[in-house]
């Protein structure tokens, strides 16, 4: 750490205790309206949407929270009310928010780690603490656990508020609302060629997309069979020969663990004129790309279950399970599994030939993961959270 750095954390650190002397905190800040604030890296996801179901709710004030500068300057300019996690002068407004809204655990909220040394305000002093999670699982990772200090939790589902009240004694704390970052999926209110423009790909084609999970601490190839080099190629000449679009979302992890075949990956990308990068620091929303796509590809990402609520075809790339257990099945995959390259190009153009293939498994498989499909799941989330904010203080 540079010393400028080590300064600006030992001002904000003090600060912080300042501000956390009851007599203080009551002078500097005087709420007239219950707070909830949204913590996360990216304005994107269930964060995003819940947000923008709540910011104009009578008596309720709703911020977000990041980690990331950067991304705080640009919402700015969208007129999102957003500060930055160290921002000195908004101590008093994150010590005295009434509920925090996550999406991947409290390690993005404010002063997380400076309460842990703080003996008379260690935890999560008077906050309520809800998490909307970041996808419809897949993959177990542990959610039940983190959810033993959280107030609620939000899931799609019976089967998944059954899965998790198995793990932990946490039955109580769960409601099956469905998630916000859907509804758009389900009313499919959005502008196709607005969206297009945004992202600056080609119009008069089909948009493949390719977004597979992160190899859980393992380093992974970009595709499991052959070099990055033949494979790039092989996509160009099968979008060429089809007037597609590829487009390419890796995990954000997988950038960090892969930097080499993330640099061949750039290299390639910036040379084609088929083959686009829609990584997540470039394009947060994941939801709108997913309405402007045909097909998609992935191996064990949580993606298909947010895709499938479109009715659309998916290829699933048979790779390693990455994790010790999965939440759904192997046989849960409603759409082609493809075990080597030749089968992946085959299933693919009979994806974009005969898009209906598939369809009644997809109608199962939804029927599984989602308990409701109106597009209302943000209000019922927000419904949750006034009750919390009622029953707190």
């Amino acid at each position: 750490m540079s010393i400028r750095k080590a300064l600006s954390f030992a001002v904000y650190f003090l600060a912080y205790l300042v501000f956390s002397i009851p007599y203080v905190e009551k002078m500097f800040f005087k709420k007239r309206k219950k707070v909830v604030g949204f913590a996360f890296d990216y304005f994107s996801g269930n964060i995003k949407y819940l947000y923008q179901e709540m910011k104009n709710y009578t008596g309720i004030e709703v911020y977000f929270v990041t980690t990331i500068k950067e991304e705080a300057e640009k919402l700015r300019l969208f007129g999102v009310n957003v500060y930055y996690y160290r921002d000195v002068k908004k101590i008093p407004l994150f010590l005295t928010t009434d509920v925090w809204v996550t999406s991947n655990g409290p390690n993005y909220i404010p002063f997380r780690g400076i309460r842990k040394v703080i003996p008379f305000y260690k935890g999560k002093r008077s906050s309520k603490w809800v998490d909307v999670w970041h996808a419809v699982e897949v993959k177990y990772v542990g959610r039940d656990k983190l959810l033993i200090n959280y107030d609620l939790g939000f899931v799609t589902s019976r089967f998944f508020k059954q899965y998790y009240s198995k793990k932990a004694k946490i039955s109580d704390k769960i409601k099956i609302t469905g998630d916000a970052r859907t509804d758009p999926l389900i009313k499919r209110n959005w502008d196709r060629k607005k969206i297009l423009q945004e992202i600056a790909i080609p119009f008069d084609r089909k948009n493949i997309f390719y977004a597979p999970t992160w190899g859980h601490e393992k380093k992974k190839a970009f595709l499991p069979w052959e070099k990055i080099d033949k494979d790039i190629k092989d996509i160009e000449k099968f979008c060429e020969k089809n007037n597609c679009n590829f487009l390419i979302r890796m995990h954000p992890l997988w950038y960090g663990r892969n930097p080499e075949e993330k640099k061949k990956l750039d290299e390639k990308i910036n040379q084609s004129e088929n083959i686009f990068d829609l990584s997540v620091e470039k394009y947060p929303d994941v939801q709108r790309i997913l309405c402007i796509t045909d097909v998609l590809i992935t191996d064990w990402s949580s993606i298909a279950n947010d895709f499938i609520l479109l009715d659309k075809p998916i290829i699933f790339i048979d790779a390693e399970v990455p994790v010790k257990e999965l939440i759904l099945k192997p046989e849960d995959r409603a759409g082609y599994v493809v075990r080597n390259k030749k089968e992946f190009f085959e299933k693919l153009q009979e994806s974009l030939d005969n898009p209906n293939l598939f369809e009644k498994k997809r109608k199962m498989v939804r029927k599984k993961l989602y308990k409701y499909l109106d597009g209302n799941s943000s209000k019922r989330c927000a419904k949750e959270i006034i009750k919390l904010l009622k029953k707190s203080h």
